[in-house]
């Protein structure tokens, strides 16, 4: 039996059988997927990277949108608008994710929220990449990040995939460093158990093939 037609069907399963779990997905217009959590400043670009994935929500985190309940798994995304320049102004796009979305953050307070009254530390700490990494946005004073001028604009559609970014801005004449930075959170996406049953036919189709050939 020719195994590598089989082999070809098994790879192409696997990708399946190994999702993104409320990863992005897909960006347009001046969005761009970065996978670094520290993109160099530019005037043309927003990025979003993923931060910790499959995480339960602390009830003490509090939400600029939506409302999660404690315990739920959650994946977490960053996204961030840090222009070279000492002011900019930018167009936005879109921002599709594999989950859909459960809350966004967006209001500094709450970006550097002490969730110690979960025993998680803080909001960065607990949802995002690691301690080591530094605060949030690169390095910078996290005090000066959160969306606050009146050309920060976002539409939060909950229980969708996508969110909106019509426009991102960073007024001349603010404390140097700040940056346009929000945090976004979504559903885990769950492998369903016909993708694990077909994947394990396959395998065991390939186990029998090769008894046969030997």
């Amino acid at each position: 039996m020719n195994l590598k037609p089989l082999l070809c069907i098994v790879s192409v399963a696997l990708v399946f059988m190994n999702p993104a779990l409320g990863a992005v997905s897909s960006t347009t217009g001046t969005v761009v997927f970065e996978s670094s959590p520290y993109p160099l400043p530019s005037d043309t670009s927003i990025f979003v990277f993923d931060e910790q994935q499959q995480v339960e929500f602390v009830s003490s985190q509090s939400l600029d949108f939506g409302t999660i309940a404690a315990g739920t798994l959650v994946n977490s995304h960053y996204v961030q608008f840090d222009p070279e320049s000492p002011s900019g102004f930018i167009n936005g796009g879109t921002i599709t994710f594999d989950g859909i979305i459960l809350g966004v953050v967006t209001t500094t307070a709450y970006l550097n929220q002490d969730l110690s009254a979960d025993s998680a530390g803080t909001s960065d700490s607990y949802f995002g990449l690691s301690d080591s990494l530094g605060p949030y946005p690169t390095g910078d004073d996290p005090d000066a990040r959160g969306l606050g001028s009146p050309e920060d604009d976002i539409f939060v559609n909950l229980g969708t995939t996508t969110l909106v970014i019509d426009s991102l801005e960073i007024p001349g004449g603010v404390t140097d460093g700040n940056i346009d930075g929000f945090r976004v959170f979504t559903a885990v996406v769950p492998v369903p158990a016909a993708v694990w049953l077909f994947g394990s036919g396959l395998i065991g189709l390939i186990g029998i093939a090769r008894r046969k050939k030997v």
